[in-house]
């Protein structure tokens, strides 16, 4: 059950334990990476095997290829992802001076990340979130607010209001493809028009959706995305003219309407483990089976959620740990 809840994880570490973070990536990809799904790789400013790359992508399709995280000595930002029909995991890490922060979003088993950061934080959808740092030491939501009353800081410096952002320049080929696709002015009294900033968009979106790169890098349009935009209008569409319609009615003969026969298939049902201890309880407090026609039923779901929401209540604990169910909720089932 642990493996289908979504997970995420945030961690904060000095720059010095980037090779201690990298044993963790590379722990995460290993259980969430197999053969049909694989992971894409960009590094952005790095020093990859001692040279110097801009920016490097790559596709992690085997296990094998996970070594080539150890090849990483330095870099800015670090983007791995993988899409599929049913899994949708996001690793992101960056560097900023000398601080290492990662975020990791994924469906999966659970992974003891406790003596990797400096601090991180733990969130799924079914418990509350804990904290911990990278001594092992683990701390309830009631337990960091205590720390945070506890600390005294500094007296208030004035915090300086940050400069607007510089606008990002328009680019020639962007506003070049543009008109030449829709014939229209991308430029209007000297300022963008609405319809060329949302084509923009789409396109950034596209472009990332198929290539996985960036349509900017520091202020400049990349060349990749200039050969997306140059292959735009390499294919034209054409418009195809209307028959001219001739003035004399022809009579209409309306063909008989033959149904067809629809082959309605089956999704196979998804295999479900075996039933814990909850499900048994379930069974002995309502007479009703937690499992009808080969999936859990909802009546049973939101009996669930009742019991784990009153044992955090009564108990202020968490009814699952690792994957398992906590000592503590097992008494408070049999207690029913």
């Amino acid at each position: 059950m642990s493996e289908s809840i979504p997970k995420e994880i945030i961690g904060i570490a000095y720059a010095s334990e980037w090779d201690h973070i990298k044993q963790f990536i590379k722990a995460l990809l290993e259980m969430t990476l197999n053969s049909e799904e694989q992971y894409s790789l960009i590094v952005l400013n790095a020093f990859i095997n001692n040279k110097r790359y801009e920016e490097y992508d790559v596709q992690i399709k085997s296990k094998a290829q996970i070594k080539l995280l150890s090849s990483i000595t330095d870099f800015e930002k670090i983007s791995l992802y993988q899409y599929s029909e049913y899994k949708r995991n996001i690793i992101n890490i960056s560097k900023d001076k000398n601080v290492i922060v990662l975020t990791a979003q994924y469906m999966g088993p659970e992974i003891d990340h406790t003596n990797y950061f400096d601090f991180a934080i733990y969130l799924d959808s079914f418990d509350l979130p804990y904290f911990s740092d990278n001594k092992g030491n683990v701390f309830e939501c009631h337990e960091i607010m205590e720390i945070i009353h506890k600390f005294k800081p500094q007296a208030h410096k004035k915090i300086k209001k940050p400069k607007p952002p510089k606008k990002l320049e328009t680019f020639k080929s962007e506003v070049g493809i543009y008109e030449k696709i829709t014939t229209k002015n991308a430029i209007w009294n000297g300022n963008e028009t609405k319809a060329f900033q949302k084509w923009k968009m789409r396109v950034h979106k596209e472009f990332r959706e198929r290539t996985g790169g960036f349509p900017y890098y520091k202020g400049k349009i990349t060349q990749k995305y200039e050969l997306y935009l140059n292959n735009l209008i390499k294919k034209p569409v054409f418009k195809k003219t209307p028959p001219n319609k001739s003035k004399a009615k022809k009579p209409i003969v309306r063909k008989p309407i033959t149904k067809k026969r629809v082959d309605k298939q089956k999704s196979p049902a998804k295999k479900l483990k075996s039933l814990n201890l909850e499900a048994k309880i379930y069974k002995k407090i309502t007479g009703k089976n937690a499992i009808y026609g080969g999936r859990i039923t909802k009546a049973f779901e939101n009996w669930k959620l009742k019991m784990h929401k009153g044992f955090q209540q009564k108990e202020s604990g968490k009814p699952y740990y690792r994957g398992a169910l906590a000592q503590k909720y097992k008494k408070y089932l049999n207690s029913l």
